[in-house]
């Protein structure tokens, strides 16, 4: 028997699987002002413009041409204002 004054052994504290990628999808919901709900395809809302805004967001990020994203973001903005 262990004597109640011992430290015993040392525990570690171990984030339950899936924890860094649960806090980076509430970031980023965070960043774009969504409910976490929208990066799901089964969640109920209202519309598809969530989903669709976060496609929008993929597809910007990935154009490595600052022209081009200049070009594509004065697109939407313009489209925006019709």
């Amino acid at each position: 028997m262990v004597p109640a004054s011992s430290p015993g052994p040392a525990r570690t504290h171990k984030p339950p699987p899936g924890a860094a990628s649960k806090d980076a999808l509430y970031r980023i919901a965070g960043i774009l002002d969504v409910p976490v709900a929208s990066f799901f395809p089964d969640a109920d809302r209202p519309d598809a413009a969530i989903a669709q805004a976060a496609d929008l967001v993929s597809a910007f990020v990935a154009i490595e041409n600052p022209a081009a994203r200049r070009t594509c973001l004065a697109f939407v903005r313009a489209m925006a204002g019709s």
